[in-house]
């Protein structure tokens, strides 16, 4: 039977889960992808580039989950004595995935942590941690403002939306990647959102769209990830 779904990677965290070390991933990530038109395939961590070649032969687009911090050495910084560091075979493995795949030209969307790891990816930095960001931490909702973009103004049609938030880091709007426009704001001038200058979508949010109440803005989000990578063809 033939399955018209495109199939979406989504990278998986690693972490000491009662005293075993784990590969885990949020039931909220599998249910937006499936709810939305996408077959979720979960891609457990590695560096491996070969392996990670394969995993991505399989898939034709790629989720990066939220989690953890990643180590500011990445960028060429000490850690803040606020960062809560995300297991090394993550951090690793995320860095090798998203490079494989943008080089390989899958539609990719990150969310939270993985908007993060677009920017550093691409050679940008993280404000380790936000002073006086009570508005962005503990599962808070504030507006966004949408600026621009390429398919931002796709996915909402206003440009002034709500979002949840619970992030103590963002990106450093002067230490943009390669490529990366910042495209949404928060009030407070936090970088809500990214894109990068390419052929396929490669978008960054800082909230979490999968854990959003609103239907709507769930289907708008994931449904275009989904549509996109039905571009792409399996090889």
């Amino acid at each position: 039977m033939k399955n018209d779904r495109p199939v979406i990677g989504i990278s998986m965290n690693y972490a000491l889960v009662d005293k075993y070390e784990q590969f885990h991933i949020r039931n909220t990530y599998i249910d937006a992808v499936f709810t939305n038109g996408g077959l979720p395939l979960p891609l457990p961590c590695t560096a491996d580039q070969a392996l990670v070649e394969h995993y991505l032969s399989k898939v034709q687009a790629l989720l990066i989950i939220g989690g953890l911090d990643y180590p500011p050495h990445l960028w060429g910084e000490s850690p803040h004595p606020e960062i809560k560091q995300m297991h090394d075979r993550r951090w690793q493995g995320d860095i090798t995935l998203f490079l494989q795949a943008f080089h390989k030209g899958l539609p990719i969307l990150g969310i939270c942590a993985g908007c993060q790891l677009i920017n550093i990816g691409l050679g940008g930095k993280i404000i380790q941690h936000i002073s006086n960001g009570s508005m962005h931490t503990g599962d808070s909702h504030h507006p966004i403002k949408i600026t621009g973009g390429r398919w931002l103004p796709k996915i909402f049609a206003d440009s002034q939306i709500m979002v949840n938030s619970t992030h103590h880091q963002a990106l450093d709007p002067n230490k943009l990647g390669r490529g990366i426009e910042a495209v949404a704001f928060a009030p407070d001038g936090v970088v809500e959102a990214i894109e990068v200058d390419a052929p396929q979508m490669v978008l960054g949010l800082q909230w979490h769209p999968e854990r959003v109440q609103d239907e709507r803005h769930r289907a708008a989000v994931f449904g275009t990830l989904c549509k996109e990578a039905q571009k792409i063809e399996l090889e």
